[in-house]
């Protein structure tokens, strides 16, 4: 199972941010980004955009993290975890099509 919380904490780590620096660059305390991370709070798809742009990593390097994703045309096509993150991608695609399109819809 994903564990997006832990794997942003990990960048956040191994990246060299720390929660104060994040918080202040999303405009949010460092109490909320805390509670985001304990889940104390939901996080959403568009904050977990936001904190991967702030630590500039990808949203599926963050989901796949500690390991990088490989895109399916330089990967084994036998290789069934690169399937498994084409899936991921995929979705993840169709995810943010469809927050976009709500997003539209809202301004």
């Amino acid at each position: 199972m994903i564990d997006i919380q832990e794997n942003l904490k990990a960048i956040l780590k191994e990246t060299g941010f720390s929660q104060k620096t994040v918080a202040k660059e999303l405009g949010i305390t460092e109490q909320a980004l805390s509670n985001w991370f304990n889940r104390k709070t939901d996080l959403s798809f568009n904050q977990i955009t936001r904190i991967c742009e702030v630590v500039k990593v990808s949203i599926v390097d963050a989901i796949t993290w500690p390991d990088k994703y490989v895109p399916a045309d330089q990967a084994n096509p036998a290789c069934e975890e690169c399937k498994r993150k084409d899936e991921i991608i995929d979705n993840l695609q169709e995810l943010l099509r469809k927050y976009k399109q709500e997003r539209r819809k809202t301004q």
